[in-house]
């Protein structure tokens, strides 16, 4: 197995696990508070959407990690519908029909056409996750652990895809791992920013 073959896998397994530390903190916690259901409908588009362009190209290192990526993306999503009462048939549905979208384009127009469009939500997910991170009251139920596990995948896609010449992963992975890095900074930040002094009440 050459070097590039071997970072491949290792962002596929890396990839694999990316839905964990927020399904499980969420099941733990019973908290949906930050996170953002437009985030987890991308990721299952990118699950999905990635499956199929793995299966077109017959690269094993994305087939396998994005299935199960599509799984444990629609398991966090689950929960969210549950949490926060949506309609599962309506939340489901989009990303399914995004998904669909960017496998024809990717039959018919190649993976140039493939990476725009799958990169379009990816990048509405990041933002608007790090729109709920910037903007929640309370961001106790966002996954501080999943957040860099997902930087770390970007980087390992970036350098498996510039060596394999796989250029749909190149044209994804740079711009959604700047935004996912956003978003850890500003989590850490919320986190860490003092409390406010309350003001004394006029007299």
């Amino acid at each position: 197995m050459s070097v590039v073959d071997a970072v491949g896998w290792l962002a596929a397994l890396s990839s694999a696990s990316l839905a964990l530390p927020q399904g499980l903190k969420i099941a733990v916690s019973r908290s949906v508070a930050g996170v953002s259901t437009l985030t987890w409908q991308t990721m299952l588009i990118a699950g999905l959407a990635w499956t199929c362009h793995g299966l077109l190209t017959g690269t094993p290192q994305i087939i396998w990690p994005n299935t199960l990526l599509a799984v444990t993306s629609g398991w966090v999503l689950w929960q969210l519908c549950r949490a926060r009462r949506l309609r599962p048939i309506i939340t489901f549905a989009i990303p399914v029909a995004v998904a669909a979208l960017a496998f024809g384009a990717d039959l018919v127009l190649g993976p140039v056409a493939f990476a725009a469009v799958a990169f379009v939500p990816g990048a509405v997910g990041q933002t608007s996750q790090l729109r709920a991170i910037l903007r929640s009251a309370d961001t106790s139920g966002v996954s501080m652990v999943g957040l860099l596990m997902n930087l770390v995948n970007q980087i390992l896609w970036l350098g498996y895809a510039v060596p394999a010449g796989e250029v749909a992963v190149m044209c994804v992975a740079f711009p959604i791992g700047v935004l996912i890095a956003a978003s850890i900074a500003s989590l850490q930040y919320r986190r860490t920013r003092p409390a406010p002094v309350p003001q004394p009440a006029p007299a």
